[in-house]
């Protein structure tokens, strides 16, 4: 399949970058559409990783405004995760990011899978990947970078909690929902 596209332009550059394009796309008929415009949200990658302990999982807890809405606990569960910066390797942002949110250093970090995150509005492919810890008594209770008013709450949870979490609507962000459900299904017990 192809596409074209005619012009493109950031009409928002902040902390991210938001392009407008005039683009067409080879239908499934095989003739080219007619040009359209459409927005993307230039982002960048993401990582996130899951810390494995010999009783549990790790899970963050976190303020986040976008999901400030009535009805919504803006507090939201979810595996410790990042932005790539530029010219970093997903893997090393995955250390760093499980060193910055729950304090602890893991030198064996294990790729599992890539996606996109929203590829409706986003370009943002999402690195996944975990770590067995063999000793989480290092974990801290508080993580997060102060200078970026970081405050995670570090908790650990079994699979039967998360999934009740999954099913309760406790956990409702989603690649966390993708990621520990994408991981369970992988290493079913």
């Amino acid at each position: 399949m192809l596409y074209h596209l005619k012009d493109k332009k950031i009409i928002f550059n902040e902390f991210f970058k938001i392009e407008k394009a005039t683009v067409s796309w080879q239908r499934s008929s095989g003739k080219m559409g007619r040009s359209v415009t459409r927005y993307v949200i230039r982002r960048g990658d993401s990582v996130g990783i899951i810390p494995i302990c010999p009783d549990g999982i790790i899970l963050v807890r976190q303020f986040r405004y976008p999901a400030a809405r009535e009805g919504v606990d803006p507090y939201l569960w979810e595996i410790p995760a990042g932005m790539v910066d530029k010219g970093e390797k997903p893997e090393v942002t995955a250390k760093r990011e499980l060193k910055e949110e729950i304090g602890v250093i893991s030198s064996k970090i294990i790729p599992l899978i890539s996606f996109f995150l929203s590829p409706g509005a986003l370009d943002e492919m999402f690195h996944l990947y975990y770590t067995r810890l063999s000793d989480c008594g290092e974990i801290v209770q508080v993580g997060g970078v102060e200078e970026e008013e970081e405050d995670l709450e570090v908790k650990k949870f079994d699979r039967s909690q998360i999934i009740e979490m999954i099913q309760n609507g406790e956990i409702i962000d989603s690649k966390t929902i993708a990621s520990l459900m994408y991981y369970f299904l992988k290493f079913s017990e």
